[in-house]
């Protein structure tokens, strides 16, 4: 979240998004060429798998050739290899088969793919092994899966859009945004509404300021007329490096896998689940998150007492608490102002009463002295959490350092106060843990990979300081995750294959750091919040709650409250957002999708601030923000709709209640809300919470064959209606 208005503006630095524009442009070419055409004679059926709801048909050659309910075929491709005909099929005991198959390149590399196809009680188990004899070398590995009559079917992921625009911010635009003198991402399309088979790519989980992209690693398609659909599944557990999806009009879906380092007998595994399902974007979210529940579930369940609005500011004077109260303020970020430079956020002090000198490299606070200590940092942690809001603390673990290019160390390697000289510090502690010195981020600091060992455990130093010598504080917010889709070239993760080289994945580098901070803060009952960017799933399973600094834009606004189905979710709010024709609607997706905005408290960094129609905004809005803490995404079959034009409405669970966000309602005084699968059902009375009244209105309720319809009364097109015991 660190911005340096004079540098290199922060959403995203020039270097990362020229490299990703090219990556992007020659990814795009790659996956719109068109696949081979089916065989119009099908071979004859060897094999089929049958679980609740699903079933596919084997032929002789281990591909899908027939499937049910929703009708396709399938084949594994391994680049330009060829599959031998000869293919050996095997009935495992369980009802299902294990297929094995060799691939071959003209006097060049060999392969073999192992295949199982596993039935299980809610899904068909698709297990991928690819094994090779040669020296080390990589190719791309894709599923091609061809949907008979792409016509009459509908397509839905997790993405930003249901449309193809490309968004590629420029330097000019993004400093008038930090500046207040723009808003981007006004135009939200809403992600909820499946599409049609188009020619289409996206990228899994990169880079929202470029292009649009998928945030969880799943890809549904509907038959509307018989309401039924089938997910493909992609395991968050996989190491998932690049990752791409394409469709065609014509109705093939490809995912293609690259950079797995193939050869001397190691095998590359994958897992996938062809999930059975209804004609609706809940079902393939619904098997996801029951099936992998740790990467969706917040290990510290009191981050949802936490939650709330929240703040990026480096203010520490009293504040209206009554008033961001009624605002749903949840926590500050507390602005990376205290910090001597980047990556050394608390130094070696002797004890909390120890002073230094802050970095002061941001616009602050003209009170704030030019030094501080622990004691001072968790004074003004103390005072928010007995007024019952939160303090997250800044941390970084991609970037060291202040104007460390040409900078030499300064000190000797035994002075005892090396720390004060990052340069000296870096050379004698963690020398190699800079992967590219010539890219250039905010502070003019250094691009590090927390996969080196001993930056990682400087870190996790960091991290022990926190925890000790700033006990009132609630955990950490982890910033700049955008470096994490890059490889290092001068290391190796034993599984990743770049330029005919071995290299380290900073995605297994984050891997490795937080599978040891995560318990280590969670044990602490802290919690870890995250912007993060890129946004991806299995980077989430450590984390408690994403707040996401890009989130004001609608790509990766959907994709923080995708990510965050069953955790809390914040993202960034402007002053410009103000500017913009209806902010009642701006204030609307927040309620539809899930999201806390950012709250206009003194002192924000590059983000809302202070100012009567922004307060009033958030004080109109505030009971309905306020009543979304702890929700949880219900995702039960056809669980709520809309009988409404035009109206949005979306279901969550929360504390002894279930909410319903009823937006986008125009002038309509009222809308027509039905609810099914909710359990006890009959028994729930309704309230509808409005913005800008005081208190909520009481609604009737009744239940006729399983469904409830509510007649709910809109104020500015919008409600929260909350539905309890009474």
């Amino acid at each position: 979240m660190k911005v340096a208005m004079k540098r290199t503006p922060h959403l995203i630095t020039v270097y990362s998004v020229i490299g990703f524009a090219i990556l992007a442009a020659s990814q795009a070419v790659a996956l719109s060429q068109p696949g081979e055409s089916r065989q119009k004679t099908l071979p004859s059926i060897a094999g089929k798998v049958e679980a609740p709801g699903i079933s596919i048909q084997i032929d002789g050659r281990g591909e899908i050739v027939s499937a049910a309910p929703v009708e396709f075929s399938e084949r594994i491709r391994l680049g330009n290899l060829r599959a031998d005909e000869n293919t050996t099929l095997e009935k495992r005991s369980d009802g299902g088969y294990t297929i094995t198959r060799r691939y071959s390149e003209t006097q060049k590399h060999t392969a073999t793919l192992l295949q199982r196809f596993i039935p299980e009680k809610d899904s068909i188990r698709w297990e991928l092994e690819i094994t090779s004899p040669d020296s080390f070398w990589t190719v791309p590995i894709t599923t091609e899966m061809d949907y008979a009559k792409a016509g009459e079917k509908q397509i839905w992921a997790a993405w930003g859009a249901t449309d193809s625009d490309v968004r590629i911010i420029s330097k000019e635009l993004s400093e008038k945004v930090m500046n207040g003198k723009a808003a981007i991402g006004g135009r939200w399309v809403d992600p909820l509404v499946p599409a049609r088979f188009t020619n289409r790519n996206w990228r899994y989980g990169i880079m929202g300021l470029v292009s649009d992209f998928i945030c969880l690693p799943l890809f549904s398609v509907f038959d509307p007329a018989s309401d039924a659909g089938v997910s493909l599944v992609l395991s968050p557990e996989d190491v998932l490096l690049n990752l791409d999806f394409a469709v065609t009009a014509t109705g093939q879906l490809r995912c293609t896998r690259t950079q797995y380092r193939l050869g001397n007998n190691h095998p590359v595994k994958f897992t996938m689940h062809l999930a059975p399902h209804e004609a609706s974007w809940r079902g393939g979210l619904r098997f996801l998150t029951a099936r992998y529940p740790r990467y969706f579930d917040p290990p510290n369940p009191r981050v949802h007492q936490i939650a709330g609005c929240g703040a990026y500011s480096s203010g520490e004077e009293k504040i209206d608490v009554a008033k961001f109260k009624q605002m749903a303020l949840g926590f500050n970020w507390k602005l990376s102002d205290d910090f001597p430079y980047m990556g050394m956020f608390i130094p070696p002090v002797k004890d909390a009463d120890e002073r230094w000198q802050r970095s002061c490299d941001e616009k602050t606070a003209a009170y704030k002295s030019p030094t501080t200590s622990c004691q001072e940092m968790n004074r003004y942690a103390r005072y928010m959490k007995e007024n019952g809001f939160s303090v997250l603390s800044y941390f970084n673990v991609a970037e060291y350092g202040k104007n460390m290019y040409g900078r030499k160390p300064l000190l000797p390697p035994d002075d005892p106060q090396l720390w004060k000289d990052p340069a000296a510090y870096l050379a004698n502690t963690f020398p190699n843990a800079v992967w590219n010195p010539g890219l250039h981020t905010c502070y003019n600091a250094y691009i590090v990979d927390v996969g080196d060992p001993a930056y990682q455990k400087f870190i996790l130093e960091q991290a022990a300081r926190n925890i000790r010598l700033l006990p009132d504080t609630d955990g950490l917010c982890i910033d700049r995750a955008d470096w994490l889709w890059q490889y290092n070239s001068k290391a190796d993760d034993g599984i990743s294959w770049v330029k005919d080289s071995p290299v380290r994945s900073l995605f297994l580098s984050w891997a490795a750091l937080m599978e040891k901070l995560g318990p280590q803060m969670h044990q602490a009952d802290k919690v870890i919040f995250c912007n993060l960017y890129p946004a991806r799933l299995e980077l989430c399973r450590e984390l408690d709650g994403l707040y996401s600094e890009h989130g004001h834009m609608g790509l990766m606004f959907n994709a923080t409250a995708l990510l965050c189905l069953r955790k809390p979710a914040a993202v960034w709010s402007y002053n410009a957002t103000l500017n913009q024709p209806d902010p009642d609607s701006y204030m609307q997706r927040h309620l539809y999708m899930g999201v806390f905005p950012t709250a206009p408290y003194p002192a924000n960094n590059h983000c809302i601030t202070p100012e009567p129609r922004a307060d009033q905004l958030y004080l109109d809005y505030g009971p309905l923000l306020n009543a979304m803490r702890g929700r949880k995404w219900f995702l039960a079959p056809h669980c709520v709709e809309s009988r409404t034009p035009g109206v949005k409405v979306n279901l969550f669970e929360a504390s002894a209640a279930y909410l319903v966000p009823v937006t986008f309602g125009g002038e309509s005084k009222t809308a027509i809300v039905r609810l099914r699968g909710i359990p006890a059902m009959d028994q729930l009375k309704a309230e509808a919470i409005h913005p800008g009244i005081p208190k909520p209105v009481a609604i009737s309720t009744g239940v006729k064959d399983g469904v409830m319809e509510l007649s709910v009364p809109l104020v500015r097109g919008c409600a929260m209606v909350r539905l309890a015991l009474p």
